[in-house]
């Protein structure tokens, strides 16, 4: 009887072990690129621009043309 439970635990757990499914390995990759800041087009409007040196406001209308730069 101890020999049939035996074997009987024994198949078991092979198949517990076997059948498990395996999850497949994947790996991030982080890539970093500089980004060139756009030119500036020269369209009527307001713009905001913001940055670690300090902050640059212009607006233009036709020919009226206004820069306000506010650098640290």
């Amino acid at each position: 009887m101890k020999k049939v439970l035996l074997i009987f635990a024994s198949i078991a757990i092979f198949t517990i072990v076997g059948c498990r499914e395996e999850k497949p390995k994947t790996e991030t990759v982080i890539i970093e690129k500089q980004v060139e800041n756009p030119k500036a087009d020269e369209s009527d409007g307001t713009s905001l621009n913001v940055d670690k040196d300090g902050v640059e406001f212009s607006t233009k209308n036709g020919d009226k043309k206004t820069e306000i730069n506010i650098k640290d």
